[in-house]
């Protein structure tokens, strides 16, 4: 765990979501499977979102100064977005054709949002900060995850 960087961590994070929405969508027509994965994805998704919020957050706030509390900012305010989707997508059933329309309207805010946290905000923040600080905010981020109740 030691080797890994606060950025490799939240990237894999960001594939393992992608990757269970495509499950997702190739299981259409089985509802029990879609219906599984769409709670794994909200249960993953969630602690990803709160990891971010406790731990990169407040880092980009305090190793970027002024520039990382405008980036901070902006990614809650885009998780408040994805947030309520996602509640959005856990009130709906899987039997509903609108989940499907829900959950694609999530994956299309999210992975701006992933687009925008990898190109911009990740490459700047690790920059910024030592190898080691970049590994210990990664055990921090992974310690976050697990005290999620989901």
């Amino acid at each position: 765990m030691s080797s890994s960087t606060i950025s490799g961590i939240v990237k894999s994070d960001h594939i393992a979501v992608n990757e269970l929405y495509k499950n997702y969508i190739m299981s259409q027509g089985d509802i029990k499977k879609q219906e599984r994965l769409s709670i794994q994805f909200r249960q993953e998704l969630t602690k990803h979102s709160t990891a971010e919020e406790t731990i990169l957050y407040p880092a980009f706030e305090q190793y970027l100064g002024p520039e990382g509390k405008k980036i901070a900012d902006q990614d809650r305010n885009e998780h408040e977005t994805v947030k309520k989707l996602l509640h959005l997508l856990g009130t709906t059933p899987v039997s509903n054709p609108q989940h499907r329309i829900i959950f694609s309207e999530l994956m299309t805010n999210l992975n701006e949002h992933i687009r925008s946290e990898e190109k911009n905000n990740l490459s700047k923040f690790e920059s910024a900060i030592t190898v080691d600080l970049s590994a210990s905010l990664a055990q921090a981020f992974e310690q976050a995850k697990l005290s999620v109740a989901v």
